[in-house]
């Protein structure tokens, strides 16, 4: 089963309906799902479309950025029908990525992207349609609006989550020197792996800081943390987004989680500190375990 990402004008329902009417593609259905994420991704108007009069929604790599979308099921009928509204494999073509769910779980999804022609201001009606589609799924509005201006758009996810050893006082804090932090919680299980803890999607809640991250700095904790480009499985860490309660409010923040943790005992508080010092513990991990391991 193919999952699809919307992220511009296929977001909007009426915009599709009246696609798939004028060029006979009876009962294409294009069922939502859930919003969703791709990670190290942002909007651009880079592409000149003339049945839009102007400049049609594109996907660029950007480290650290990410879009909101929706994702979809299609039909066998829908596939096609998105084949062609995207000029498919001549103008856009089909790529396949994981894109990160509500609950910080992740899904392989297609979605259309091609190269670039360059900035192109979008027409009015054209940013009208997505603006619509946007809304009717709740999706944030503000990387759509930046990117109409032909600006780089500002992070979509500008806080880090952090619940082990990059917490305040701990082995590896140094590593966010000069940030100011917060005590945040999020739903997780917590595993105490000796001289460090993994945190696993699931019930349970687990305590930590949140602080506003740097974009620039989110290369170097991918680095650390051994997690793979755009938060897809495939290492030890698996960076993902994660809805984080502070005293005042949710904030989402990008969070290092593991995706199996079982042979680790779980750590009943969620709380890293309830366990004690554990400096001793890390000095010598690390004097026995190479840096680009650890």
């Amino acid at each position: 089963m193919t999952l699809y990402f919307g992220y511009g004008s296929n977001l909007d329902a009426l915009d599709w309906r009246s696609f798939c009417a004028r060029w006979d593609f009876r009962g294409a259905k294009l069922v939502p799902v859930t919003q969703a994420l791709l990670l190290d991704t942002e909007l651009v108007f880079d592409r000149y479309a003339v049945s839009r009069r102007g400049g049609a929604l594109n996907l660029r790599d950007r480290p650290g950025q990410a879009v909101d979308g929706m994702i979809f099921r299609p039909n066998a009928t829908a596939l096609r029908a998105l084949d062609v509204k995207e000029g498919a494999p001549r103008h856009y073509r089909r790529v396949y990525r994981q894109a990160v769910l509500p609950d910080g779980t992740v899904a392989d999804v297609m979605t259309y992207v091609a190269p670039s022609q360059g900035f192109h201001a979008p027409h009015a009606d054209y940013l009208a349609v997505v603006r619509r589609g946007k809304a009717a799924h709740g999706l944030a509005q503000g990387m759509l609006e930046e990117a109409a201006l032909g600006a780089v758009p500002r992070p979509a996810i500008r806080h880090l989550f952090v619940y082990g050893t990059l917490m305040t006082g701990e082995a590896n804090a140094h590593h966010l020197a000069g940030l100011s932090r917060r005590s945040g919680m999020v739903r997780g299980v917590l595993h105490d792996c000796g001289p460090y803890p993994v945190m696993t999607l699931g019930e349970g809640a687990v305590h930590g800081e949140i602080m506003e991250l740097p974009l620039e700095r989110l290369a170097h904790l991918d680095a650390l943390e051994g997690a793979a480009p755009v938060g897809a499985p495939g290492g030890w860490y698996r960076r993902t987004v994660l809805p984080v309660r502070v005293a005042n409010g949710v904030e989402r923040a990008f969070a290092y989680v593991v995706d199996n943790a079982e042979q680790f005992p779980r750590i009943e508080s969620g709380d890293w500190r309830s366990l004690g010092d554990r400096h001793a513990a890390w000095a010598e991990y690390a004097a026995r375990t190479p840096e680009g391991e650890r």
